[in-house]
């Protein structure tokens, strides 16, 4: 009987050592931060976007506009009585730095008759002699001429389009050599003919501003306020507050004008309402050259974790002897300016505890790194009594060594994907060019639910309308 009572007595010893052994090992969940963090201060951007107009559709408009004869006539009883016919050949358009110019050439012909003296009878005038009769280009070469019209055009604080149309010169290749009683009556047609074309300045200034470019620049607006997807890191938001534009200028057909954009950028894990303001009228323009970008990226705790996980899971380390394995590790929050690491780990034994650590920015080389690596207050109380063999300096010296975080790769996948994002047809009839010099991290921040990455960007941005 007593051998039977010390077999059980071994029995329930040896079972109590294996239940010990393998029991979990689970630490309290620490109390996170509660008080949120004072925000980075907002810091408007600028950036200068050279845009690029092409003339082509104004240029046909004009073309279509302008009447391809011109005819007109004076009839008087005394004196000198005219009919005349311009006809001119498709316009040929340049630019000067500050105004579009067209040269319209074609020719003519003239019908003339001359009456020395008029009376009157019974109400009606007659020539007291056979009218003197004669032309000019009617049975003959018809005469040759030139005319050139100048359009400066302005883009005004309301997106629409004005201008200045003023017939520069107008010129007779081969005047008509025809005089009744020493009158050149070429001169008095040109007169009258140059009468009628500065009338077509009126035109086709109104032509010019039936023009719809506030639809394109909307457009744009409308482009610029919608998220940038940047794959696995979440989406850009512009978030424009207001543009300037400068004045127009030209190389060929084209027209070539730089546009401020005033934005406060910020780039989120998540995807945001966009506040769906109207673009309002234009500031005064005072030139800067490209883009000097200050963007806010605001990252939940899951997408740096994901980025730890891929680092740790099933990382083996030996502590004194026993085989320790972390099966996850990632960011739960943050406490008193530090963040709180969940550590899950099997091996000699299975649970959960808890870690602190500051991040800590090299921005030189953009690496990521926490510091002051250790086992959270809680767990480390809780670790004292049940596990101490855990509370080993190589474990945290191997996860602070191995949870460093080369940020330069995962900056140079952003760079591409926002020049592909920003590069080619952003919108119907948009075209963008963009280059990027640098784009850096800056700073951090931390609050509750997030860590707030202030990054820096550099380059160029240039837009086509077609």
């Amino acid at each position: 009987m007593s051998y039977n009572r010390q077999r059980v007595l071994f029995y329930l010893v040896f079972l109590f050592c294996l239940c010990s052994a393998c029991r979990t090992i689970e630490a309290s969940l620490p109390e996170l931060q509660a008080d949120e963090a004072e925000a980075f201060t907002s810091k408007e951007s600028i950036m200068s976007i050279e845009l690029q107009i092409n003339m082509a559709p104004v240029l046909n408009l004009v073309e279509k506009s302008t009447p391809k004869t011109f005819t007109g006539a004076k009839a008087v009883c005394e004196g000198v009585s005219y009919n005349y016919d311009f006809k001119r050949k498709p316009i040929v358009f340049s630019t000067s730095s500050n105004e579009v110019n067209y040269m319209l050439k074609g020719d003519f012909s003239l019908k003339l008759n001359y009456c020395p003296l008029c009376v009157s009878l019974l109400g009606k005038s007659s020539c007291t002699v056979p009218r003197i009769s004669g032309s000019c280009g009617i049975g003959e070469p018809r005469r040759r001429y030139s005319m050139t019209y100048g359009t400066s055009i302005k883009l005004n604080k309301d997106y629409s389009l004005s201008s200045q149309t003023h017939l520069k010169n107008f010129q007779i290749n081969d005047p008509c050599e025809i005089t009744f009683i020493n009158i050149d009556v070429t001169n008095k047609v040109k007169a009258e003919v140059e009468n009628e074309l500065k009338a077509m300045e009126s035109k086709i200034d109104k032509e010019i501003s039936a023009i719809d470019v506030k639809s394109k620049v909307d457009s744009v607006w409308k482009a610029l306020k919608t998220p940038i997807e940047l794959g696995p890191y979440g989406y850009l938001f512009m978030n424009p507050n207001r543009i300037a534009i400068s004045d127009l200028r030209y190389n060929d057909k084209e027209a070539l004008f730089n546009l401020n954009l005033f934005f406060s950028p910020f780039i989120s894990t998540q995807k945001q309402e966009v506040i769906n303001n109207n673009l309002g009228d234009m500031p005064d323009y005072n030139q800067v050259s490209g883009f000097d970008i200050t963007a806010d990226l605001n990252a939940g705790y899951d997408s740096l974790s994901s980025l730890l996980k891929k680092e740790f899971y099933n990382y083996e380390i030996l502590i004194k002897g026993r085989e320790f394995i972390i099966k996850d590790l990632s960011i739960i929050g943050a406490s008193e300016g530090k963040l709180v690491f969940k550590v899950s780990f099997d091996g000699h034994r299975n649970g959960i505890f808890y870690l602190i650590g500051t991040p800590v920015l090299d921005e030189e080389n953009q690496i990521l790194s926490f510091e002051d690596i250790d086992f959270e207050i809680k767990t480390k109380s809780f670790l004292l009594k049940s596990a101490q063999w855990i509370m080993s300096k190589s474990l945290i010296h191997q996860i602070k060594e191995k949870s460093s975080i080369d940020l330069s790769q995962k900056i140079i996948t952003i760079k591409s994907q926002l020049l592909e994002k920003m590069n080619g047809e952003i919108q119907d009839g948009v075209m963008a060019e963009t280059s990027i010099d640098k784009l850096r991290i800056m700073n951090l921040l931390l609050t509750s639910k997030s860590i707030t990455i202030r990054t820096s960007i550099t380059g160029d941005l240039k837009i086509t309308l077609d």
